[in-house]
């Protein structure tokens, strides 16, 4: 460390990470970005999916590189024999993980942040003087590093909110194990993301297949809510399906953790500190995704930050502002869709089948089609929804 001293420490440098400390550093704070492990981006841990390439140019400049598929639409495999196919431009992204971290580290760095990998914190102290210390383990050694404003964005296994008197843990019913096996193989649908959905695959959860058309590989997976003792774990779940959805296929690797779908944590913020990404809960509670929402938390996180600087005031209290940016920039939509979720997977196996199958009609035919095929259980279902917002 080229300082003992920075006005912002930020812990943990996945994208989330890595887009706070470059805003922050571009209007001119002094940060420091750590990565416990030896290289960004490495393990994988995640489906690789993100948002739209439009969205995506918000967080800085694209590395082509890391881009390995342009998804223009969403195949869905529902209860009941549905089968929904939406093509949709520009829908999101497939990227590599290991080119696409290390590409916002490095823009973080070319904008004057100071990055350290193999860089583990063991510790945040309590407030002191207007600032916090941060205890840094590196190369053997024990480094106590003071800011004005602490980060937390070490992913879901975080500890840094736990030291920081947050509840953060991830409690099972509000926790979704995924299970990953990179595939040998593609998809018919090479640009669209597939997945299958219901009482008659996972219906707490879901299968996918995701096209990583580039290096002509699938992510294939499984996910569902924690599963009770004695229950089929996540893995198996995933090489049965992956058997009989791609007999034949050979695994290149497997991947899996933890995923939080609660919708964002009530408390994110402690004095002169806060916590962004899958640490502060920003996954999407309905599809599991959270790169792209962590990324736009670390956008809301630079100028909550920003703001408390000019006012001189890190107080828990001023900066509740920053959860507040958090529910209009997403945090209310994941809140709408954990909803969605729940009332979709509460239904019966035929009450399901016949709301994908109004879901089908409205996307192969419109609105007025959905509507006359199916009227009473449209309008049903359009008061249950209209309720869920």
């Amino acid at each position: 460390m080229k300082s003992n001293n920075y006005d912002v420490v930020i812990i943990g440098a996945g994208p989330a990470g890595s887009v706070t400390a470059r805003h922050l550093a571009l209007k001119g704070y002094s940060v420091l970005l750590i990565e416990k492990r030896p290289q960004i981006g490495v393990p994988v841990r995640c489906g690789e999916a993100t948002g739209r390439r439009s969205r995506l140019a918000d967080f800085g400049p694209i590395n082509e590189d890391a881009i390995e598929t342009d998804i223009h639409g969403v195949v869905l495999y529902a209860q009941g024999g549905v089968s929904i196919k939406a093509d949709i431009n520009d829908v999101g992204l497939m990227v590599d993980r290991t080119k696409f971290d290390p590409w916002y580290a490095e823009l973080a760095e070319q904008a004057g942040v100071e990055v350290m990998c193999s860089a583990r914190a063991t510790d945040i102290r309590a407030p002191h003087n207007n600032e916090r210390v941060v205890c840094i383990e590196y190369q053997k050694e024990v480094f106590e590093i003071s800011a004005r404003m602490v980060v937390g964005s070490d992913g879901v296994e975080a500890l840094t909110g736990r030291w920081t008197g947050l509840k953060t843990r991830h409690l099972p019913p509000k926790t979704c194990t995924g299970i990953e096996l990179k595939l040998d193989v593609m998809d018919e649908n090479p640009n669209h993301l597939t997945f299958w959905q219901g009482h008659d695959y996972i219906n707490d959860g879901y299968i996918w297949s995701f096209p990583k058309v580039k290096s002509g590989t699938t992510n294939f997976g499984a996910g569902f809510i924690t599963p009770k003792l004695g229950s089929m774990n996540v893995y198996e779940a995933a090489d049965e399906w992956r058997e009989k959805l791609y007999p034949g296929s050979k695994v290149l690797g497997v991947t899996g953790g933890a995923i939080p779908v609660s919708g964002c944590l009530e408390e994110s913020v402690a004095d002169h500190f806060l916590l962004v990404g899958d640490s502060a809960h920003h996954t999407n509670p309905l599809t599991g995704g959270g790169i792209a929402s962590g990324m736009a938390g670390g956008l809301v996180a630079a100028e909550h930050i920003d703001r408390a600087f000019k006012a001189g005031d890190f107080s828990k209290q001023f900066l509740n502002s920053y959860e507040k940016g958090i529910l209009s920039a997403f945090g209310d939509i994941h809140h709408r869709q954990m909803r969605m979720r729940d009332y979709i997977l509460d239904k019966g196996a035929d009450d399901q089948a016949k709301f994908f199958k109004m879901v089908k009609d409205f996307v192969d035919h419109g609105k007025i089609n959905a509507f006359v095929k199916q009227p009473f259980y449209a309008v049903k279902t359009a008061w249950d929804l209209n309720k869920l917002k």
